[in-house]
């Protein structure tokens, strides 16, 4: 049965995530370019035909009106103490940045074609691929005479984008609309819902959507310069059609709306479409690292996209909650379909909750993955602590108990000083054999800690949508001293410094691999001295990798092995490129298990394209000690690497 009530301080965390997602004053995010294509810096749009910069392998170009000034490579301190004012004090110019320049840590400046300006940092750059981090500070007031402009349209808590297979917008769901010039540059306010309803026309914003012929008009809940959030009424037909948006009397350019019948985006902890998911209990409690869900316990799943319910007028609280069973769906916690007691609106128009309970015989962790799948569409994939006993959530495979991830969570834009330790082996799709010491000791912000962006307790899946963060937020690199390794075919001193240390191990230990790898650290100005021993026993054999040469995405692939590390953890991980960009996903295991399934909830949400594989065997992780560090973990791995293709 739905519930009927609902607790205020829930509305509050619920409906200000409608805020959120696109009520920024500024763009910032990341983004991956491929030869020869663009970054719209005002959007955050990586595409094919035209933007602010092009990427083509030899020299970041700049489009149009757009101009860059280089800084050089400053790190990422530098980066983040960047003002809106100095960006904007810049010497632009015409000239291109050439890829000699643009290194891990350059930071460069773009005069945007819409006038703003841009602050970027590259976060890898290997001859094919440059990676940047951006933060764009939108201008204040647009010219007066500007047309408004839409970019793109996506779901307000999936950000899933145009161009992948799980992209739409469903009738009745809360979206944004992202452009430029499409409202009053004043800060947006989150308008009531209460009667008489939310309104069409706001700030001298309006929207009107044209699906086979049939228009509507969308209620919104906010406008500003950069981001309107509205609601697709339910009598929006299936299909595809166009949105146009008019501000002061102007209006923009029809943009392309594909509208289907159901597209669910699942609320996220931090507003970015990934990781912690705002799942409640009954008495509407966010459940968190502290205070885990238990097996068999009634959640509340919160995000929009259900599809429509024409009892509802879409504008005024409270809505009717009527339970949309002709929606066909299905809601997989770790990797298990629960069962599903009410899906449709909240009280609140284009909000909707999905109650379901806890498979009884969920596998606990920290990052039980959560999926909803409405026909073959998939939603975004979140996450969420599961624990028999209630309380903290502990996850064996991440090393950390629930507790400690939610103290160093807590610490939010806090650095929090964190080292690996590792040794791994890698055979490469064509058979080549490699073996590498790696070591890290930065300092990253806590918040990263209780993301769980790219990660899945054991028996789940998460997928990392084109555009969401893939890595830590870096605020520095320690310095630990020298780095020295003893392994069964010799020693090796661990070449590198601030922060990061590698190199191949000796000959033999490719072919060789297990045993006892002893890693000794002097200690240097931020890291104490350490030594610790890593164990690696005979790996895992696979036994069925045939399967994984061509998956179909509907039917999933379950891949088999032997052996294992003990009390260790396979990993089967890929990532898929569109022109909307590359989709990740990570499938977790223990080693006991003896196999793994990716499942068409996972595979659905991926481009049909050639894929690189890699399944990853990693012992159980093991606490390193040492002073300047606040948390610091080692292991050892070994990977095998495989062409796919999905289809």
């Amino acid at each position: 049965m739905p519930l009927h009530c609902a607790n205020h301080r829930l509305v509050n965390v619920v409906l200000a995530t409608v805020l959120s997602a696109a009520a920024w004053a500024d763009q910032s995010g990341n983004a991956t370019l491929a030869l020869n294509t663009f970054l719209n810096l005002d959007a955050g749009v990586v595409n094919s035909v035209g933007g602010d910069v092009l990427w083509n392998g030899t020299a970041l170009m700049p489009q149009g009106r757009a101009g860059l000034y280089n800084l050089g490579k400053s790190g990422s301190r530098v980066f983040k103490s960047i003002p809106a004012r100095y960006t904007s004090a810049a010497s632009y110019s015409a000239e291109p940045i050439f890829a000699d320049k643009l290194v891990v840590g350059d930071i460069f400046g773009v005069h945007t074609n819409s006038g703003n300006y841009a602050k970027v940092i590259v976060t890898a750059n290997n001859g094919t691929s440059l990676s940047l981090q951006y933060k764009t500070f939108i201008a204040n007031v647009a010219a007066a005479d500007a047309a408004p402009i839409i970019t793109r349209l996506q779901n307000n808590y999936s950000f899933i984008l145009p161009g992948l297979p799980n992209y739409g917008i469903a009738p009745g769901s809360l979206f944004a609309i992202f452009g430029t010039g499409l409202s009053t540059s004043a800060p947006p306010v989150l308008q009531s819902s209460a009667a008489p309803g939310l309104p069409k026309t706001l700030n001298e914003t309006s929207a009107s959507v044209t699906v086979n012929g049939v228009t509507t008009t969308p209620a919104l809940y906010y406008t500003s310069a950069t981001a309107v959030a509205a609601v697709l009424p339910s009598t929006t037909p299936v299909g595809s059609g166009t949105i146009t948006l008019t501000y002061n009397g102007q209006s923009s350019s029809p943009a392309p709306i594909q509208v289907i019948p159901s597209a669910v985006g699942l609320d996220t902890v931090y507003g970015t479409g990934a990781g912690r998911g705002i799942i409640t209990d009954a008495s509407f409690k966010v459940l968190g690292l502290t205070n885990s869900a238990t097996p068999g316990q009634h959640v509340v799943l919160w995000g929009s996209g259900v599809g429509a319910d024409t009892s509802n007028d879409d504008r005024t609280f409270p809505q009717n909650q009527n339970n949309l069973t002709s929606v066909p769906m299905q809601v997989i916690i770790g990797g298990i379909s629960a069962d599903i007691l009410y899906r449709g609106r909240s009280q609140y128009p284009g909000v909707d909750q999905i109650n379901v309970a806890v498979p009884a015989n969920v596998t606990p962790g920290c990052y039980v993955s959560v999926v909803v799948v409405t026909g073959s569409t998939t939603s975004n994939t979140v996450t969420l602590p599961v624990n028999p006993n209630g309380g903290p959530c502990s996850d064996p495979a991440s090393g950390l108990s629930g507790s400690r991830l939610q103290s160093l969570a807590e610490k939010g834009a806090t650095a929090v000083n964190s080292g690996a330790v590792t040794v791994s082996q890698n055979t490469s799709p064509a058979g080549t054999v490699t073996a590498t010491a790696a070591l890290y000791f930065v300092s990253v912000e806590g918040a990263e800690y209780g993301a769980g962006y790219l990660y899945a307790s054991e028996g789940g899946c998460v997928v990392v949508e084109p555009g969401l963060p893939l890595g830590e937020v870096l605020q520095g690199a320690l310095d630990a001293g020298t780095i020295h390794l003893n392994g069964p075919s010799g020693g090796l001193a661990v070449g590198g410094g601030g922060g990061f240390y590698s190199g191949q191990l000796p000959a033999g230990s490719a072919t060789n691999f297990a045993g006892t790898y002893t890693f000794t650290g002097s200690g240097g100005k931020d890291v104490g001295s350490f030594e610790v021993a890593v164990n690696v026993p005979s790996p895992f054999h696979l036994t069925n990798t045939g399967v994984l040469a061509s998956i179909t995405r509907s039917l999933g692939s379950t891949l088999s092995w032997s052996g294992g590390f003990p009390n260790g953890d396979v990993q089967v991980s890929g990532a898929a490129s569109t022109q909307a960009g590359t989709a990740s996903f990570l499938c977790h295991a223990p080693s006991s298990a003896g196999q793994l399934t990716i499942p068409p909830s996972i595979l659905l949400g991926l481009p049909a394209a050639a894929i690189r594989l890699n399944v990853t065997n990693i012992t159980a992780p093991q606490t390193v000690s040492a002073t300047g560090l606040d948390v610091a973990l080692a292991f050892g791995s070994v990977t095998f690497q495989f062409n796919s293709t999905l289809k």
